[in-house]
Parts: structure tokens; C-alpha cells; sequence
């Protein structure tokens, strides 16, 4: 795998410190006292640069760990064969990984945590991601898009990664790897309780 080039790390960094801007000011002033000029003029960015990036204020918040284009890529390169849901889990602990001790990413939990009728917006956000995850699945099972199995495996894998964020305290107690892992294993097990 290739390094990314000058420009590719130009406009990551970019991105990156929108999305920094955007969930520092959603913590100071509340979600709906932040507007696009705010972010951009703490990011020091032009609202065309803004709108090159982000289509709202709100996807700028809520777009940090997982990306259409990755998870289906992520999904494609898992080996012929493995499991649907250890492919997902595979693919999502591996982006959260990466992602675990960034600030940003850090901030934004605490943010979830802090105003929880953002996560209806965090779920709208997500449907390209789940939806780009159903037809990698459904391609690597040959299966309909919208077979039952299919959609079913993928909002389960989603309803565990969400619960490992809002289980988790940045800073303090089980990591956000180990809790997306903590819920996996509990789906495998059919959601038996734990024992005492």
C-alpha cells in the first residue's frame, strides 16, 4: 500500500481540522449555536472549502470513523469465505483502531454523550455506510441487497459498534476496540446474558 501523495495529505488535513473545529464548537456552545461560518472561520477555512468537504455542519460532526468508499473496500479485501459478521467486525475494529486515540473522534463521544438527540442525526449520517456494507455483504454471499439475512447482519454489526460508542468514556475504562469487541462477541452468542 502506497503512502498518500503532498496533496492527499493536504486535504486530509484539511478535513481533519474542520471536523476538529466543528465538534470543539459543538461542545462549547451547543449544536444549534454553531453555524458553517463558525467552523470555518476557527478552522481558517472559506466556506467554499468548507462545502468542498462537508455538505452540512452536521456531517462535518458526525463523518469521523467510518466512510462508504472504506468499509466497502474493507469488506471486498476480507478473505473468500470468512463469515459476514467477522468480516464487519474485522473491518470495523480495524478503523477504530486507527481512530481510538484521536482527539477529534475522542471529543466527538463525549459530544454523543452530552446531547444524545444527535445520535438520530449520527444515524442519518450513516446509511451510505450501511447501505455501501449491505452490498458489499450481499455480493460476497451472492445474495439480494435487500435479502433479510443480508440487512439483518449489517444493522446488527452497526447496533454493535453504536453501543460500544455510547458505552464509551474516553479516557477511562474499556477501550472503544474492546467494547466494538465486547458487542460482537455478545451477537455471536446469540445475546445470551452474561453470567454473574
Amino acid at each position: 500500500m502506497t503512502e498518500p501523495g503532498l496533496r492527499e495529505r493536504k486535504k486530509e488535513a484539511t478535513r481533519q481540522a474542520i471536523r476538529a473545529a466543528a465538534v470543539a464548537l459543538y461542545r462549547e456552545r451547543g449544536p444549534q449555536a454553531v453555524t458553517v461560518d463558525d467552523i470555518c472561520a476557527r478552522a481558517g477555512v472559506s466556506p467554499r472549502t468548507f462545502f468542498n468537504y462537508f455538505d452540512s455542519k452536521e456531517e462535518a460532526v458526525l463523518s469521523l470513523a467510518l466512510t462508504p468508499g472504506g468499509v466497502g473496500a474493507g469488506l471486498a479485501a476480507r478473505p473468500a469465505g470468512e463469515r459476514p459478521m467477522a468480516s464487519l467486525r474485522a473491518v470495523f475494529t480495524q478503523r477504530f483502531e486507527q481512530v481510538e486515540n484521536d482527539p477529534t473522534v475522542q471529543e466527538r463521544a463525549l459530544l454523543l454523550r452530552e446531547h444524545p438527540d444527535l445520535w438520530a442525526r449520527l444515524a442519518q449520517t450513516s446509511r451510505f455506510v450501511e447501505e455501501a456494507a449491505a452490498e458489499a455483504i450481499a455480493e460476497r454471499i451472492g445474495r439480494s441487497v435487500d435479502d433479510v439475512y443480508v440487512r439483518m447482519t449489517v444493522l446488527a454489526a452497526f447496533a454493535a459498534t453504536r453501543t460500544a460508542f455510547t458505552c464509551w468514556h474516553p479516557g477511562a475504562g474499556m477501550g472503544l476496540v474492546a467494547l466494538v469487541n465486547q458487542a460482537m462477541d455478545a451477537l455471536e452468542a446469540g445475546l445470551e446474558p452474561p453470567r454473574a
